[in-house]
């Protein structure tokens, strides 16, 4: 599928122009993360962060587990410093607004595809921009126990360590190990097909999640596929505990628990039952929806590596963001 094919397959998701208001067009990005590099999802630098939950289908066999949980505010920083970056060397040398625009609150240019799509707040140019992108917390299929390890550290990791006395100037935070798998919806409202190639392009250039002292971690970002509906998406511990389920239907397993305290689990698999069970809720839920395949997607965003490609398609992104602010309350 080419880049033109593939703006008219979301065609249904997606609208003509921008909108600073709601328009029941959806684009789905399901993803499959895989860490693999040992990271850190803490938020005190040390603790893992976790939630209770039960895993497997809902009115059959289910079992409690503490999966560790990729936190849905963490998850747009790592992504709106690598759009930005996209942005500033793509467009900078035709839009001051694209090169000078910053990550800082007060310093967010409103007039960028980032900050358009991604929100911003109100600044002189008289717009709050809402985000277009939603996030949701994402869990991991397996149990904390199995996917997380310890490490001694010796260097400090902040400030209060530096001056700490003699014999405790080792820590020992928590790191969730390569293999762990986290299924995972990007969702766009009511976006232009340029703002969907733009995230996928985006997506697929992020490989680290974290910041500062307290995160960290290489992540592979697997396009499994893109869903366009007029609702919006089920929720990623519902994909989870739905894979969950189908997996223990595996002759390699017996039951869910099977699943949850794996040593490993076999990732084609995973993302073929993440797939099957995405398009088993929308349908649970009675959602109509038009889907665009993992190989589809795939070639889309192997094009979109090529940087004349993705410079073509943010110079029509960068239109339709300067036909939205020149209809923005407040503009000239």
């Amino acid at each position: 599928m080419n880049i033109s094919e593939f703006k008219s397959a979301i065609d249904d998701g997606t609208v003509e122009q921008i909108e600073n208001e709601r328009q029941s067009r959806y684009t789905h990005i399901l993803l499959l993360r895989e860490v693999t590099a040992p990271a850190r999802f803490t938020t005190d630098g040390e603790t893992v962060n976790t939630t209770r939950v039960r895993m497997g289908i809902p009115g059959q066999e289910t079992v409690e587990t503490r999966a560790v949980d990729l936190f849905y505010r963490k998850q747009p920083g790592a992504e709106r410093r690598i759009a930005k970056s996209i942005q500033r060397d793509l467009l900078g040398d035709v839009s001051e607004d694209c090169k000078e625009d910053s990550m800082s609150p007060n310093d967010m240019r409103q007039n960028s595809p980032e900050s358009v799509l991604f929100g911003s707040a109100a600044a002189s140019e008289g717009v709050s921009q809402r985000s277009r992108v939603y996030y949701n917390t994402a869990y991991s299929l397996r149990d904390v126990p199995h996917i997380t390890r310890q490490n001694i550290q010796n260097a400090p990791g902040d400030e209060n360590r530096n001056v700490s006395t003699e014999g405790q100037g080792t820590w020992t935070p928590d790191f969730v190990l390569p293999g762990a798998l986290f299924p995972s919806v990007v969702t766009l409202d009511s976006a232009v097909p340029e703002e969907v190639l733009f995230m996928l392009a985006t997506l697929a250039r992020t490989t680290r999640y974290g910041a500062g002292e307290t995160r960290g971690g290489n992540v592979k970002n697997h396009f499994i596929g893109v869903f366009t509906s007029r609702t919006d998406s089920p929720s990623n511990l519902e994909i989870s505990r739905q894979v969950v389920g189908n997996l223990a239907e595996m002759d390699e397993f017996d039951r869910v628990e099977d699943v949850t305290t794996a040593s490993t689990l076999p990732i084609n698999q995973v993302i073929s039952k993440t797939i099957h069970c995405y398009q088993h809720l929308l349908n649970q839920q009675g959602i109509p929806f038009n889907h665009i395949e993992q190989d589809a997607v795939d070639s889309v965003v192997s094009a979109l590596q090529e940087e004349e490609t993705l410079e073509s398609v943010m110079r029509d992104q960068l239109d339709a963001v300067s036909d939205y602010v020149s209809r923005a309350p407040g503009s000239d």
